[in-house]
């Protein structure tokens, strides 16, 4: 995203771009800056942690020699899942660093400077939560509070909740799985539209609103403006524990009630995969499907409430099939798929 914005910014004749990373150009975004700087922008990069003392120092110096520094961009992700209850110290560190502490160094480096615009990419991590990701939805909604209170200084600033691009970067993977991703294009449309209205904030969700704002928070008044009433959900969305469980008991022991539970473990790996398709054959291996660590945090964040259970961290990794794991999730419920349930 940072090299498509400094392609964005050479298309309007930007006089010089400074970039940054923590490491050397490859040799395919080597050739790309050359063909950036053919255009006539002066193409200039400073390796180095932005996040770390006189790095930003440099970068300021290389864009304001003999030239106006007018705009920033602040656009580093790291990126450490972990569930909400296992994150350590230094996961929170590694995700923090770069994204809070170099926000922080590029506004006391360009503090005293005219900038037109000081711009943040944030993700819609911090405005919808997104399983897995407490440390990195945490350190953006820091960004949008830094927005905040930059702007209340009179410091120009925007602070813009991306979702997920689809065409490059670390997002390419999920517009693979089939998720709705935001087009490169469309992406670098929206930002010259919030720069030229001087939002302090804005979000943009590829596709419709209810692929990303999940269910639980459909009705908050602060997504109320944008949801339309999608109809009813799917009964995976539904169910509570005494439902699922009641319709498992009241199926025939045997086929009958093994088939009820990889349909409905089918529904919600459907779901979570956003996958088109009616039905999953329960005997695929579910990491043909591209299924992750974040996906299976997102499923048990689903089963447990649904089954009125507690889930091992590691339980769902245990079974590599649709079919494997409804015999191990009625075992842990202690409902008996091929046999009596008891009292």
């Amino acid at each position: 995203m940072g090299l498509a914005t400094a392609a964005w910014l050479t298309s309007h004749r930007a006089g010089r771009v400074v970039l940054n990373g923590r490491s050397a150009p490859s040799p395919e975004v080597d050739e790309r800056l050359t063909e950036l700087a053919a255009q006539g922008t002066d193409i200039r990069v400073v390796l180095g942690d932005a996040a770390e003392p006189g790095v930003a120092e440099r970068l300021v110096a290389a864009a304001t020699a003999d030239v106006t520094l007018r705009g920033v961009v602040h656009s580093a992700m790291v990126l450490q899942d972990a569930a909400l209850t296992t994150i350590t110290r230094d996961q929170l560190h590694g995700v923090w660093h770069p994204k809070v502490f170099g926000a922080a160094r590029l506004h006391e480096t360009t503090e005293g400077l005219p900038l037109d615009w000081f711009v943040l990419y944030s993700s819609i991590s911090s405005l919808l939560g997104i399983l897995g990701q407490g440390s990195y939805a945490s350190a953006n909604s820091w960004l949008d509070g830094f927005a905040d209170w930059r702007s209340a200084q009179g410091l120009p600033t925007i602070s813009i909740n991306w979702g997920i691009w689809g065409e490059i970067g670390a997002g390419m993977i999920f517009k693979e799985r089939g998720y709705q991703t935001i087009p490169t294009g469309e992406g670098l449309h929206a930002l010259e539209t919030i720069l030229a209205h001087g939002r302090r904030h804005a979000g943009l969700l590829p596709g419709g609103p209810t692929a990303w704002i999940p269910p639980s928070g459909r009705s908050l008044p602060v997504f109320q403006a944008v949801i339309q009433d999608g109809g009813t959900q799917a009964a995976a969305e539904d169910d509570g524990p005494a439902d699922i469980r009641a319709r498992l008991r009241a199926a025939a022991a045997g086929v009958p009630r093994r088939t009820l539970l990889e349909e409905y473990l089918g529904e919600h790996l459907r779901v979570v995969l956003r996958l088109n398709q009616r039905t999953l054959d329960p005997d695929t291996p579910l990491r043909s499907f591209g299924f992750d660590s974040l996906l299976a945090l997102e499923l048990r964040s689903r089963l447990e409430p649904a089954l009125g259970i507690t889930l091992p961290g590691n339980f769902i990794w245990k079974y590599p099939t649709i079919a494997a794991l409804a015999g191990g999730l009625a075992d842990f419920a202690g409902l008996a798929l091929d046999g009596d349930d008891g009292p």
